[in-house]
């Protein structure tokens, strides 16, 4: 260790002195009882460490998670606290995890940015369903199969009409 650099430490009492101690050293201190989450469930993460898969995640102070690449959509910063969501309790008690909310829920608030976004854009926006997957996510963040759900429940909702040149707010 470095001094002016941060770690992430585990605190603990120390039975022979009683007194507070740390150590770099968590993994002793992290998964040490069954997981019992439900999967959607939002979770506090600490983000641990980059690793070739995404991030290692350490959820509620108490369990390893993992956050995989092709589901974070932005840069995330080792120490980072974030909120995160309970995607998969694996059979071997591994857990993955995902930033946004799951499933439809999620869509809401996508939805939401998207008609954000089109009305700061006079209405319209050069992104569609056959947009190239980076060009949404420079664009809005999102992955292409979030992007085309939220524009499917727009257009079903006649706030947005699809051209073939991007999306339009529909005129109220």
């Amino acid at each position: 260790m470095e001094e002016g650099k941060s770690y992430i430490v585990a605190l603990y009492i120390d039975y022979e002195t009683n007194r507070l101690a740390a150590s770099a050293k968590i993994e002793k201190f992290v998964d040490n009882t069954p997981p019992e989450y439900d999967v959607n469930q939002e979770v506090d993460l600490l983000v641990y460490s980059k690793t070739d898969l995404g991030y290692s995640a350490i959820i509620n102070s108490a369990h390893w998670g993992i956050l995989y690449n092709n589901e974070v959509f932005r840069e995330l910063r080792i120490g980072e606290k974030v909120k995160g969501y309970i995607k998969k309790i694996r059979d071997d008690e591994k857990i993955d995890l995902i930033l946004h909310k799951p499933g439809y829920e999620k869509i809401d608030g996508i939805s939401e940015s998207i008609l954000k976004r089109l009305k700061q854009s006079d209405g319209y926006l050069s992104l569609t369903d056959k947009s190239e997957p980076e060009t949404i996510h420079f664009y809005l963040g999102i992955s292409k199969k979030v992007f085309k759900k939220a524009i499917g429940s727009l257009y079903k909702a006649r706030l947005i009409s699809i051209d073939d040149d991007g999306i339009r707010l529909v005129n109220e």
